[in-house]
């Protein structure tokens, strides 16, 4: 499963064209024409003749995968990421579990 990555350019025009218009030549001339012309690469929008321009299945999907991807933690038990300084915020920092090693039992040669 593939992650959507939009930029700040590309998931503004991605919502101007969810809304399942038809946009113009004149009127996609507005528009910052770099989103648009990765959209149009990505297949995320097309043109029909007589119509305009459009969202595709694929621009559906990929603005449907943004608005609902999981962003929920696998173990929410493990701690806050490194960067993260507790005591900055004069939060307790809870202790640090020592890292035991195991040995494996070795046999004694006769």
């Amino acid at each position: 499963m593939s992650v959507t990555r939009l930029s700040s350019l590309q998931f503004a025009m991605l919502e101007t064209f969810a809304s399942r218009i038809y946009m113009t030549v004149m009127q996609a001339q507005a528009y910052d024409q770099r989103p648009f012309r990765s959209m149009l690469i990505q297949k995320w929008i097309a043109y029909k003749p007589g119509r305009g321009f459009h969202i595709t299945r694929e621009g559906i999907a990929a603005q449907q995968d943004f608005h609902h991807r999981d962003i929920g933690r696998k173990n929410p038990d493990l701690p806050l990421t490194a960067y993260f300084d507790p005591t900055a915020y004069g939060l307790k920092v809870p202790p640090k579990k020592a890292n035991v090693h195991v040995m494996a039992k070795r046999s004694r040669a006769a």
